[in-house]
């Protein structure tokens, strides 16, 4: 916005309109999280209570903002962000690295993008218990590292850099805070903690990354302080003194009882944890005695900021706003007391707010030739939308926004409803509503109804997408381009109390515009060819959904990237219909080059979905197609335990092999011998506790000559221990530990290259571990009995060598096979080698 505008709009006294012009702007700029909209879900008021209301007035009285910087979803620190928005009324906001798509899941199926789509769901839901703001850098998260140089050659340090930067000067914060040093744990930790400290110097530099300017300003945060988890004092010889020890050092109690939600922070934070789901199992309730104090040290501090005082009790003592901020951000009172001592006089409040807001806006305008800077117009901008919230409070205002359906495709009318209601106990008048977003047409609405006590009111506009517009569905195209959430839309609502207008806060909803035809999400895996299923008669099922309320007809081109030929199938749908269409592989098999090209570098292959007489396509889906020149032995039959992942499943099919899951009544119950092999799937007694009873079912099926495969597991869900009635799951002892191999590329030697599971059906060598993905192994044993013979060694640079990726016993007549390596990152990626050793185990 031109300066010469917005200074003329702070002379007119008129902060309201700000906020409305900047959520237009970051409606058509970023349409992302809704908590980067301006609007934060934790923030809307949805009723007159007291909740509502004490936390709004709490966000008015103050005006710092603190920053958690974290690597991936659930690496922030929830209950200080808790204490901090529910006891003092800080505006936090939580900055994650990655969207945290690179690790395991623990509730279902989806790895990699599908499981970044679920972890940014799961962060918001925990951020709206927490009171945060979550904000994404959209790093690669490419599974576990051990170094922050490692991280670094993913994601580039400038350009990793840069992207903190930006977002520290977007959201200015006073105080950053994160969990992560430089040094220790996880090598995506460590490179976050150190952007962290670069950016507090960079953010404050008109030299570095002077492009954003155009946008943002420069920004000096105050303070930056880094959580550790040891006792600073008790380390510390109390005759040091009591300031030598606290010197530096803030401590935060996430115990104490917040009277009103009736719960303790840390409570509160722990029901926030448990919203990232996909990463627990997590504690149902906190342990007796409470969570541990939370202490911080300062790091860094800004040259011309304030000393943090000895003994400080929160991280932004002693700091001062700049003379202008600090007669806006002066604390309201009520005849000398805090506001929140008037809860149960929500009128009195709501004229106090009034008062205390109209007297500051001309105190704005008094000033002679005021120039605002970006400092003023962002700082302006929250505490209006503050004194915004906590007047629609007091009053008892709620306002709701949602289109007729969630999802539409392009070309398509929408309408919307928004609904006011009056939970007060006094009227007032809707003065005007103004759609914002998604083009929606009529422009401003002036109702100018009056809304009696406990009256609600509605009204819709309809908005058309145009048949261009950009697809939202499915989600996982849109994780690393800002439309996760789909299209937003909002309304600017004035309303008028008594003759004084005021704009009552509405939520950013979305839409998401999808395909005119849907491809189903089949893709996941890619089409796994082996010398055995190229022998049977296989189809590729596609499911097709037709969104539009008449019939579609049209085509399928199936053709491969780089490569000339297609195949073009006929498409027909009946109006919201849906059905699934069958390609023969052998189809696919014709378009591919000499099979054995593929066991190199695997194929993509494109659909494309046009309609009759069009030539541009409504929905394009894409997937690899790889082949392993992998042998099983003949007439193999397997049973499996599925965890969540459908892998198993699929790369039994592409070995031809006949295959069964069971379940947990099925090892109770069933003749287990009737299968060559049993396989446990990965953490599958993590997925079935259950299976910890039935395991002697399964050892027993071992000793009587069965073959059983166990994939890895936590050692925390696999070690014996008393307290969880859990004993030896292995026929001899196996201890798990944390030692894990993450370079994908790290040689592997083979210690015992005679033995039989190295050489039948297929001859393992080293070419069997080239092109793996994401890592070796993890939650290597630590001990094993020396029934096990191991046969690999391997490790990272600069490590000793982990023998035991792979353990493998004879156990009465059968064997037992445990196994540390991740084979289901490999059989879900078509690795060649991966899909030749995994038929060796499977025919042992």
């Amino acid at each position: 916005m031109p300066k010469k505008r917005l200074n003329l709009l702070l002379r007119r006294h008129v902060w309201q309109p700000l906020f409305s012009i900047a959520l237009v702007a970051s409606l058509v700029v970023t349409p992302s999280l809704h908590a980067q909209l301006g609007v934060s879900s934790s923030q809307t008021p949805l009723a007159a209570d007291r909740t509502e209301l004490h936390q709004a007035l709490l966000d008015l009285n103050n005006p710092w903002t603190v920053m958690c910087i974290a690597a991936h979803p659930d690496d922030e620190d929830g209950a200080t962000l808790t204490v901090l928005r529910r006891k003092y009324g800080v505006h936090t906001v939580s900055l994650f690295s990655t969207f945290g798509e690179g690790g395991q899941n623990a509730i279902g199926p989806e790895l990699y993008d599908e499981l970044g789509v679920i972890r940014v769901r799961e962060t918001m839901k925990a951020s709206v218990i927490q009171g945060s703001e979550p904000h994404f850098l959209g790093l690669k998260d490419f599974g576990f590292s051990k170094s922050a140089d490692e991280a670094f050659r993913v994601w580039g340090h400038d350009a990793a850099l840069r992207k903190m930067v930006e977002q520290i000067r977007k959201l200015r914060p006073d105080v950053i805070i994160t969990n992560h040093d430089t040094t220790s744990g996880h090598g995506h930790h460590q490179a976050t903690g150190r952007l962290a400290l670069e950016a507090f110097d960079a953010a404050a530099d008109p030299e570095r990354f002077p492009d954003q300017l155009k946008e943002t300003a420069v920004w000096q945060v105050q303070r930056l302080f880094v959580r550790f988890r040891s006792d600073p004092v008790s380390q510390r010889d109390a005759k040091e003194g009591d300031a030598a020890q606290t010197e530096g050092i803030v401590t935060i109690n996430p115990n104490e009882f917040d009277s009103i939600r009736k719960s303790t922070y840390a409570e509160q934070a722990l029901r926030a944890l448990q919203q990232h789901a996909s990463q627990g199992p997590w504690p149902q309730e906190i342990r007796a005695g409470g969570m541990p104090p939370i202490t911080y040290r300062l790091v860094r501090e800004a040259t011309e900021a304030e000393s943090l005082p000895a003994n400080s009790n929160t991280l932004w003592d002693g700091l001062r706003l700049n003379g202008r901020l600090t007669e806006f951000a002066k604390p309201l009172t009520i005849d000398g007391r805090p506001p929140t001592d008037f809860l149960e006089d929500p009128e009195r409040v709501f004229k106090a707010i009034l008062d205390d807001h109209w007297a500051k806006t001309v105190i704005s305008g008094k000033q002679p030739n005021y120039q605002p800077t970006a400092d003023d117009y962002h700082f302006g901008r929250r505490l209006e939308q503050e004194r915004n919230f906590a007047l629609a409070a007091a009053k008892g205002i709620a306002i709701t926004i949602s289109p007729q359906t969630k999802s539409v495709t392009p070309n398509t009318t929408v309408t919307f409803t928004l609904t006011v209601t009056n939970h007060g106990i006094t009227p007032f008048t809707l003065y005007s509503v103004e759609f914002l977003g998604l083009g929606l047409r009529g422009g401003l609405i002036r109702p100018d109804d009056r809304l009696a006590p406990q009256e609600s009111k509605s009204y819709t506009q309809e908005a058309h997408v145009f048949p261009g517009a950009e697809l939202y569905i499915p989600r996982t195209d849109s994780l690393y381009s800002d439309r996760i959430f789909g299209m937003p839309f909002t309304a600017a609502v004035l309303i008028d109390v008594a003759g004084q207008k005021v704009f009552a806060p509405v939520p950013v909803s979305h839409l998401n515009i999808m395909p005119l035809v849907e491809m189903g999400d089949v893709f996941t895996f890619p089409l796994v060819l082996t010398s055995r299923s190229l022998e049977q008669n296989q189809s590729l099922k596609l499911h097709l959904k037709n969104n539009l309320n008449q019939r579609f007809v049209g085509r399928l081109v199936i053709e491969p990237i780089g490569r000339k030929g297609r195949v073009t199938l006929p498409v027909q749908l009946s109006p919201s219909g849906s059905r699934d269409v069958a390609v023969e592989v052998k189809r696919i098999i014709n378009l591919l080059p000499e099979l054995p090209v593929l066991t190199k570098t695997p194929l993509t292959i494109q659909l494309s979905l046009y309609r009759e007489k069009e030539d541009y396509p409504v929905d394009v889906r894409q997937f690899k197609v790889a082949y392993s020149d992998s042998r099983v032995a003949p007439n193999l039959k397997v049973g499996y335990i599925r965890s969540t992942d459908y892998t198993l499943r699929n790369a039994l099919a592409a070995l031809g092999v006949e295959s069964q899951e069971l379940n947990v009544a099925d090892i109770q119950k069933s003749d287990l011998q009737r299968f060559d092999t049993i396989i446990v799937d990965n953490r599958g007694y993590q997925a079935h506790p259950e299976l910890i009873d039935a395991n002697p079912r399964l050892l027993e099926y071992a000793k009587n000559g069965g073959n059983l495969i166990v994939f890895y597991h936590k050692p925390n869900e696999w070690n014996p221990d008393a307290a969880k009635n859990r004993p030896n799951l292995a026929p001899y002892p196996v201890a798990l530990g944390d030692e894990r191999v993450t370079d994908e590329n790290a040689p592997v030697a083979f210690t015992n290259p005679l033995h039989p599971l190295l050489n039948s059906p297929n001859k393992i060598g080293p070419d069997d571990f080239k092109n793996w993905i994401q890592e070796r192994g993890l939650y290597y044993p630590k001990t094993w009995d020396a029934h096990y013979q191991t046969l690999f060694a391997m490790s990272d640079a600069g490590e000793d060598p982990l023998r035991s990726g792979l353990l493998v016993a004879d156990y009465g007549k059968g064997h037992y096979i445990y196994t540390s390596l991740v084979w289901y990152r490999q059989l879900r990626a078509g690795v060649p080698g991966g899909y030749r050793m995994f038929a060796n185990m499977i025919s042992y």
